[in-house]
């Protein structure tokens, strides 16, 4: 979700809980704590907590001193649709953070009903130690002005970003000059912007103080569930980047991008009242317990939507999740590992859905220049945070694929110098592309493109439904192929239930519609009865290749071996020992494993696979042996290696293959350890 900096230590917060640190000096990533987080949980007046968990963190400006780490996460409300998302600190002590020295700074009230979300959560400290606080609207998406009862609520904390100065001893007192004083009727002073709908990630420019961030927006011309609105005067769902230099109001919900106007309505009468004044507008809404007239609205620097943008071409069209970043000095004395002094004076942004970091050239006057590409080789999957370290190294935080799952294969980028002048990758941990569909087709390039990953995956449900659910829909329907356009097309809302509206796509011509059409229905799962399992591996993967985990084995994707770097599990002279307990006895009849041989890459078949089965996970019982004729010279070669049994009861697979071990003479690299990769176990698989 959101990282944060310490010297040679990298505090990364997970949804679920977890805590990890990466210490930069070993390269060791461990769990530095698991806190207990409300994640959702469904419940008997909501259906699901889409954003609810570990949200932001952030060290103390003295950390060195204090090694007081922040994080803002959601406390377990039981059955209640009353839940607060919590701002405490913990120490770290002695390589974990201390639950006992827990103080909390603020707690953020939210409700849970209605499918609400939008919850933000991330923190930042200003250069004169004020903490920053972003906070979604806590709002139903499908319902549009809703958020009038938080955004534009100046008497709440909702859909604000909050500044306040913690205590000694935990909370918090008010820094001076914040957008409602002390004291001012029906406000809280802890607001520093408000009108936000979920600035997701903020930064403080550490020079200027500065506020950054990015703005979630809306599907574009969309108007909920009101009725009696022509939805041809609805501004696009911009997505925004902001820069604050003083306190403000920022727009949400009756403003957009460039302070279009959404249609001021009325609930009562059904219908529309007129427009909002940007210079004057007024919540008159019955929820609204603040002030009514609004400070007057602040323009965002950036802005853009689904289709291509006329002011800013460069952002390029698709989904879109705008990622607030930190502004980038260079500082010549942190010697050669940092970005180069070509990036000074740059805010970096990214994008989540459409997988980009670029940079805002700002002049003296913090003033936007141009947008520029990064140069880098790396292409970003799902990027959620940037952050530089004292170094002046980049370091960028990958969601993974997609959805709530633990095993999504989120992922640490770093970013630096190199000595030639251009920019060198390092990826920490492992990433997550768009996998499962024809690897060469141009829809499949199409997708990518417009990373449709960002909202659907090939086996499991993301903020969309699964790229196999829709095949599988839509299988026995005569026209799927014109129907499936059309919804792509257009837009679609309720078909999948109301958290998965789909945004419209209006500006993909007829022939992408039908190649995307086309790689979509050539999708290929593997389907076998240890899908999804858990299990345990003996030895791990190599750090170089390690997918996203022991998950990658039973995921239902079978790799491509000309992406080694992305589909498989790499063991480099070592076997592969993998056990999975299907958690029930099972009847077993046939038995196999996914492997591949790339001999110019010192990638070899395993020259045994031995398969075992057990009823009580300690006594295991050899039932089939597969060998292959090692070393080969067939250059490429992608098998799924199977076995056929006789029928018997088991409920613990165990999955032996052994390693080449050493590369043959005749390689150039001859002597060398023996790569064996390995993707899919498969446990009776089904046609």
């Amino acid at each position: 979700m959101e990282m944060t900096i310490a010297g040679d230590l990298v505090f990364i917060a997970e949804l679920q809980g977890n805590i990890k640190v990466l210490d930069l000096t070993t390269g060791v990533t461990r769990v530095a704590a698991h806190l207990e987080v409300d994640y959702r949980k469904k419940g008997p007046k909501w259906s699901w907590d889409v954003e609810s968990g570990v949200l932001g963190i952030a060290v103390a400006p003295d950390f060195e001193k204090t090694k007081w780490v922040y994080i803002c996460y959601t406390r377990p409300g039981g059955e209640s649709v009353n839940h607060d998302h919590v701002v405490s600190r913990f120490r770290y002590e002695d390589g974990m953070l201390n639950k006992a020295t827990e103080q909390v700074i603020i707690k953020i009230p939210a409700l849970r009903d209605k499918d609400r979300i939008h919850e933000a959560g991330s923190l930042a400290f200003g250069p004169k130690g004020n903490l920053f606080i972003s906070s979604g609207d806590n709002q139903d998406h499908t319902r549009f002005h809703y958020a009038a009862r938080t955004s534009t609520n100046s008497a709440v904390l909702n859909g604000k970003i909050l500044r306040i100065r913690p205590r000694e001893n935990g909370g918090y007192t008010i820094p001076d000059g914040n957008l409602f004083p002390v004291g001012t009727p029906n406000t809280r002073p802890e607001i520093y912007v408000m009108g936000c709908r979920n600035p997701f990630r903020i930064s403080i420019d550490q020079r200027t103080s500065h506020l950054y961030w990015g703005e979630n927006g809306p599907a574009d011309h969309y108007c909920g569930s009101l009725k009696n609105v022509d939805k041809k005067l609805l501004p696009l769902g911009f997505d925004e980047f902001n820069q604050a230099r003083k306190p403000g109001y920022f727009g949400w919900p009756f403003f957009i991008g460039p302070n279009e106007s959404y249609p001021d309505y009325s609930f009562e009468k059904k219908e529309v009242m007129g427009v909002f004044d940007p210079a004057r507008a007024i919540n008159h809404f019955k929820e609204n317990t603040g002030i009514e007239e609004l400070p007057p609205t602040q323009k965002p620097m950036i802005w853009y939507s689904h289709p291509p943008s006329k002011n800013f071409p460069s952002l390029g069209s698709g989904g879109a999740s705008a990622i607030g970043g930190p502004v980038y000095y260079h500082d010549k004395s942190h010697g050669d590992e940092g970005l180069p002094k070509s990036f000074d004076h740059h805010w970096f942004i990214a994008d989540y859905a459409r997988g980009w970091v670029k940079m805002v050239e700002l002049d003296d006057k913090e003033n936007m220049v141009a947008i520029k590409p990064f140069p880098a080789n790396h292409r970003f999957q799902t990027p959620t945070n940037i952050k530089f370290n004292r170094s002046g190294q980049m370091f960028v935080l990958q969601y993974g694929k997609g959805g709530w799952d633990p095993n999504n294969g989120g992922s640490l980028v770093r970013v630096s110098h190199r000595i030639d002048g251009g920019l060198a990758g390092n990826q920490v941990v492992a990433v997550r592309p768009l996998r499962g569909l024809p690897p060469k087709h141009q829809g499949t390039a199409l997708m990518r493109q417009f990373n449709c990953a960002a909202c659907h995956q090939p086996g499991s449900t993301a903020i969309g439904p699964s790229f196999e659910m829709i095949v599988n829909r839509y299988a026995d329907l005569p026209a799927k192929k014109p129907y499936l356009k059309d919804q792509i097309k257009k837009g679609s809302k309720g078909i999948w239930g109301e958290v998965h509206a789909m945004p419209p796509h209006s500006y993909l011509n007829d022939e992408q519609l039908t190649q995307i059409v086309e790689a979509l229905l050539g999708l290929e799962m593997a389907n076998h009865d240890a899908r999804g399992i858990s299990l345990t591996l003996a030895v791990p993967p190599s750090p170089n290749y390690p997918g996203t985990g022991s998950a990658e084995l039973v995921d239902g994707i079978t790799g491509d071996p000309n992406q080694l770097k992305n589909d498989w599990l790499g063991f480099e002279g070592e076997d592969l020992i993998a056990t999975i307990d299907l958690g029930q006895t099972t009847s077993i009849h046939e038995l196999g494993l996914s492997s591949c041989q790339v001999t110019s890459a010192g990638v070899f078949l395993p020259s045994t696979i031995e398969f075992q089965v057990s009823l009580d996970g300690i006594i295991f019982k050899p039932v089939a042996t597969i060998t292959n004729q090692v070393p080969g010279k067939k250059p490429i070669e992608d098998l799924i290696l199977s076995t056929t049994i006789k029928e018997m009861k088991a409920r613990h697979i165990r999955v032996h293959a052994k390693s080449r071990g050493i590369i043959p003479d005749w390689h150039k690299a001859k002597g060398r350890k023996a790569w064996l990769f390995v993707d899919e176990i498969l446990v009776n698989p089904k046609p």
